[in-house]
């Protein structure tokens, strides 16, 4: 017992046993890690199909297969349902949130289409002082209105135009008007009053207002259930506040292409589209997923929409239109995932690696938000965002989000098919 235990023996034994210790609580602690930052918050599983949640360093974290399906989701009594995963059954490592649902089918976009969009409401987009006899006065900046506030009605009266705003502050004859607006989504009232412009003598409220906008975007999905399509990724934000439109109608366009400034380092280029007059549908939503509305196309190529576990990091493709000849696809590669991006926007990175692209766009540009994202069969995402110091990288949107979206959109009715069609 002394040879085994005493002296210099021991020591080293409590010395190796510290050692192993240390070395399999890192090992723990690096993998509760790992899930927690890889692991979604929330994962859909697709019903009779197989996946695994993260395999970081050629760990499985966790597996669910046909067999053993129904034990770990499919018995749960109601969905979404919490559940912590553990590491060998064993270890927790993080809860998550599951829910259970069928795979489903999009037709694939990639075409241009036109935008225009009209707001609910006017939204203040800047000031300026008007000459009284008075002087110089702003009396929007006087009765504390804000650049980027939306303003909804006028006594009452629902403000439908910028025209019709204006019109109304005409007929208030400079006396005291209440006007409703919408901040961070509550509506304030405010008491505003108009002055008699010095040289006009017109009744002016000292600040420009907005009630549409226009510009192009690609087609991420069609989804035939619903006869609803999914473009852009991204919302429509007004040019001057940075604030998402409230929109309160809109047109899905012809477009035709009629040129292109490519990126380059520093600067990012712009697909040039002119609209032609004709409509391809309704726009329904302006949402922080994407523009939504009602159309209909001659495809009828179905594929699936994958589920973010299934999206890996390497070779995928984009379909999109850069050229008279149409939607192509392009190489590229998703060089990053964000199982839980703190922006809808940002979930992947990707990289163009197609030198015909390359040649003709220079990487991403402006017009290509949306563009679908194909990797092993499955729509997995839309462009988003354009890195502005390298061209060639940019953000890209889970089609997950896009299609979760979608479905929340009523199917379309008479007019909204008639107009779709």
């Amino acid at each position: 017992m002394k040879k085994i235990f005493g002296g210099d023996n021991l020591q080293n034994f409590i010395k190796k046993l510290t050692v192993l210790c240390t070395s399999l609580c890192l090992i723990i602690f690096s993998v509760i890690y790992v899930g927690e930052k890889n692991i979604p918050d929330k994962i859909t599983v697709i019903e009779n199909e197989n996946f695994i949640i993260s395999n970081k360093f050629g760990i499985e974290l966790y597996s669910i297969s046909k067999e053993n399906q129904l034990d770990t989701v499919m018995k749960t009594s109601s969905y979404p349902q919490k559940t912590k995963i553990k590491l060998l059954n064993i270890i927790p490592v993080k809860n998550t949130i599951i829910r259970n649902a069928k795979r489903q089918y999009v037709v694939p976009g990639g075409e241009l289409f036109g935008i225009k969009l009209y707001t609910d409401g006017v939204i203040i987009v800047d000031f300026e002082d008007i000459e009284t006899e008075k002087g110089k006065v702003c009396p929007a900046k006087i009765s504390d209105l804000k650049v980027g506030d939306i303003i909804k009605s006028v006594n009452g009266i629902n403000v439908t135009s910028s025209s019709h705003f204006s019109k109304l502050l005409q007929e208030s004859n400079g006396e005291e008007l209440q006007i409703s607006i919408l901040r961070n989504e509550k509506i304030i009232k405010v008491i505003f009053e108009t002055v008699m412009e010095k040289d006009s003598n017109k009744y002016r409220a000292g600040l420009w207002v907005r009630d549409s906008t226009a510009g192009l975007g690609t087609v991420t999905f069609y989804n035939k259930n619903n006869n609803t399509f999914a473009g852009l990724g991204h919302p429509i934000y007004d040019i001057d506040t940075n604030e998402i439109m409230p929109m309160k109608s809109g047109v899905m366009a012809d477009v035709t292409l009629s040129g292109l400034n490519k990126s380059s380092f520093g600067k990012v280029g712009e697909l040039c589209g002119v609209l032609t007059g004709g409509d391809n549908g309704v726009l329904s939503l302006n949402d922080k997923t994407g523009v939504y509305g009602y159309s209909v196309t001659d495809k009828t190529t179905e594929i699936p929409v994958a589920v973010k576990q299934e999206i890996q990091e390497g070779k995928a493709n984009i379909i999109c239109t850069v050229t008279d000849s149409g939607p192509q696809s392009y190489e590229i590669e998703i060089t990053k995932i964000y199982s839980n991006a703190s922006s809808v926007n940002k979930d992947m990175v990707i990289k163009v690696t197609d030198e015909r692209l390359l040649n003709i766009t220079g990487g991403i540009v402006q017009g290509m938000s949306g563009s679908p994202i194909i990797q092993n069969g499955m729509l997995v995402g839309a462009v988003t965002h354009v890195f502005v110091n390298n061209p060639k990288q940019g953000y890209a949107i889970f089609a997950e989000r896009m299609l979760e979206t979608s479905n929340k959109q009523p199917k379309a009715n008479t007019e909204q098919f008639n107009s779709a069609s």
